[in-house]
């Protein structure tokens, strides 16, 4: 958990260093290693519990911590003058990560993994969309080999494509929205504000559904409760630590550690086996990716150079 401070703030650009690059993808290792945990934790409520109520505990347990940090350093970095946009951002956040939590209950969690590959993808067409971003040849190159990869794993015709599969792909466009509307805060507001609103928005938007089919934990739902509230809200400090010490194409292939972590958990606990399509077609879609961020990572180098 990251507590506000004025580091929040946008640093001046600085080389990366061989000891910078070990230390961020040290610090990737251990976000993706954990994001990997939190669809174990959902899948071990998801039979006693609705998924509105994982996504409510998800949210109050980081904000109850993300209190303690503000009631210790101040109150000064809640301060914001784009409330409504922090709103928009949030309940695009909620309806996603509820699609998300729900889809992980009822299918095949490294499918979900592979499929929600997807959200840069996404997030790269909203781009072009709403922010007026220009279509490189490598960013459509990249978009077409990713919804040759989502064939892959879906195979339409084959398999039918159900309920779930489409909460996901809803998830991933959703949250892909969101990383839309995050590039626009991020040139005001400072991490821990938008962070902040994020888990205190989501709680609220959550209690009321909760209680509406609430159940009453157990002591059998700790660990879950555990993995989806503390890793969970452990796992994007980790990430931010990473993306601050290495670059964004240094620390985007261990991304893809997500699924062969993920398969691991899914076996263990459930005995749940990956199908080699499902591997495909997430290599194909992560490919794309990798080749669409690191493309335009070297486009943004040139232009800055000039």
């Amino acid at each position: 958990m990251k507590a506000p401070s004025s580091s929040d703030k946008p640093e001046t650009p600085h080389v990366m260093t061989r000891q910078d690059a070990i230390i961020g993808m040290s610090w990737a290792l251990a976000a993706y290693l954990f994001y990997s945990l939190v669809p174990v934790g959902i899948r071990m409520l998801g039979d006693r519990m609705p998924a509105i109520e994982i996504v409510f505990f998800r949210n109050a347990i980081g904000l109850a911590a993300f209190l303690i940090i503000f009631s210790w350093q101040g109150w000064g970095s809640l301060k914001t003058e784009r409330f409504g946009l922090h709103l928009q951002r949030n309940f695009l956040n909620f309806i996603g990560m509820w699609f998300w939590f729900a889809a992980l209950t009822m299918m095949p969690i490294t499918k979900a993994i592979a499929l929600h590959f997807t959200e840069p993808l996404m997030a790269a067409i909203l781009a072009m969309i709403f922010l007026r971003e220009r279509p490189t040849p490598n960013r459509i190159i990249g978009i077409v080999f990713g919804f040759v990869g989502i064939l892959v794993v879906l195979r339409p015709g084959l398999v039918d494509v159900n309920l779930p599969t489409l909460m996901v792909l809803g998830s991933a466009l959703l949250y892909a929205s969101v990383s839309i509307i995050s590039r626009v805060l991020g040139r005001t507001e400072r991490a821990s504000t938008t962070t902040f609103y994020y888990q205190a928005m989501l709680t609220v938007f959550s209690i009321g559904p909760a209680i509406w089919v609430w159940v009453n934990p157990t002591w059998e739902d700790v660990p879950g409760l555990l993995l989806v509230g503390v890793v969970g809200t452990v796992a994007p400090y980790c990430l931010i630590r990473a993306i601050r010490h290495a670059e964004a194409t240094v620390v985007a292939p261990f991304s893809f550690l997500r699924l062969p972590f993920t398969a691991g958990w899914a076996m263990v606990f459930f005995s749940e086996p990956t199908e080699i399509w499902t591997w495909v077609g997430a290599s194909i879609i992560f490919g794309a990716t990798y080749f669409m961020t690191r493309a335009e990572h070297r486009a943004v180098d040139v232009a800055t150079k000039r």
